[in-house]
């Protein structure tokens, strides 16, 4: 692919068409074309023009098919054509490109603007380095008359440059700054409706929780909840006048995942009609695991500790599916001795069949 500028004498230019899209995308990522002046470009300029005494200074973006000034001193219109250009060839080059005679250069002394008004003679560019390395425009002096460049003043051509490509990159930087800012503002409102959607979950779940039972059995409680939801959850149920079923669970991991299984677990516990015979712990307990098998919830697998009060008989009968041993304490000739109930048997939901025994403790009349 060859790019042929408007004018006699001139050699046509190589482009790559994948590295000219690279140095298009770099030169888009900016977001400064057609935007309005901006000072801290417009200082540089106007300083160069006064440093190197000159009437011509210029800050010029390379586009597809346009030369566009972002910031100039002695120019009237903001853009021309790029074929129309030297910077185009200035953006090929690692190192400045400096004409001091127009009208003596090869490539330059037949273009309009040499042979023609403003019969331009002294050219000075150096190539601007993109946030991405790739040359997207150049910065600029041009004179009316022949002009000597010393190593000094290439030198000093250099360091203005480089305070332009200082500007651009530091535009780059507060754009990626301004991104970042917004992307934590919607992270922490993110975290803020999660926070809120998880009290709620958690009140929800403090909501399954039975009240305290009074009367010729007594039940209490004290639920500490941790600072992430988790899949903890208790209850009890009236199975007949004589018998009092009471149980305690725990999904394993934390999150809404746990919380809701426990719900799902409680609410098969308490629902009146569930063809289970509540009086019988290890029955309770096998259904619970044929029902929660982690295969069929996302992974999830439960202990859970079922026992049954008989009034008339003064017993507890439970079993326990690996939750940790209950505390037991009773009054004993005049002592309050306290032991642990018995281990039991695997978590729920990771084999297709557990055992879990009945133990019954039975307490005296006194």
């Amino acid at each position: 692919m060859l790019a042929y500028p408007a004018w006699p004498e001139a050699p046509p230019l190589p482009l790559d068409p994948v590295r000219e899209a690279e140095r298009l995308e770099d030169l888009r990522t900016l977001k400064l074309l057609d935007t309005h002046p901006e000072y801290r470009f417009d200082r540089i300029t106007r300083l160069a023009a006064e440093f190197f005494q000159i009437p011509t200074a210029y800050i010029a973006f390379i586009d597809s098919h346009r030369q566009w000034f972002k910031s100039r001193v002695g120019l009237c219109h903001t853009e021309n054509a790029r074929d129309m250009s030297f910077c185009q060839y200035t953006i090929h080059r690692n190192e400045p490109f400096i004409i001091p005679d127009a009208s003596l250069h090869p490539v330059a002394r037949s273009h309009p603007l040499v042979v023609g008004e403003p019969y331009v003679r002294f050219y000075a560019g150096v190539p601007l380095a993109g946030p991405r390395g790739q040359k997207i425009g150049t910065f600029c002096l041009v004179d009316t008359v022949p002009r000597e460049f010393s190593d000094e003043d290439v030198t000093s051509l250099v360091a203005f440059a480089a305070l332009v490509e200082r500007e651009l990159n530091l535009g780059e930087i507060i754009q990626t700054q301004h991104e970042l800012l917004n992307t934590r503002q919607q992270l922490v409102e993110t975290q803020e409706k999660l926070n809120r959607e998880f009290s709620d979950a958690a009140k929800y779940v403090r909501l399954m929780l039975p009240p305290p039972l009074s009367g010729e059995e007594m039940i209490d409680w004290q639920f500490h909840p941790c600072t992430h939801l988790g899949g903890d959850g208790l209850g009890y149920r009236r199975i007949n006048d004589d018998q009092l079923a009471f149980y305690v669970l725990d999904v394993t991991g934390h999150g809404l995942g746990s919380a809701l299984l426990a719900v799902t677990a409680l609410e098969l516990l308490r629902n009146p009609v569930a063809q289970i015979d509540f009086s019988q712990p290890a029955e309770v307990i096998d259904r619970l695991n044929g029902t929660f098998q982690m295969k069929d919830h996302a992974g999830k697998f439960f202990s859970v500790w079922y026992g049954v009060y008989s009034r008339s008989a003064r017993t507890v009968t439970y079993a326990n599916a690996g939750h940790p041993p209950a505390l037991l304490l009773t009054r004993r000739e005049g002592a309050l001795p306290l032991s642990k109930t018995a281990a039991g048997a695997s978590v729920l939901g990771i084999l297709p069949e557990i055992h879990a025994p009945e133990t019954t403790i039975a307490f005296s009349p006194t």
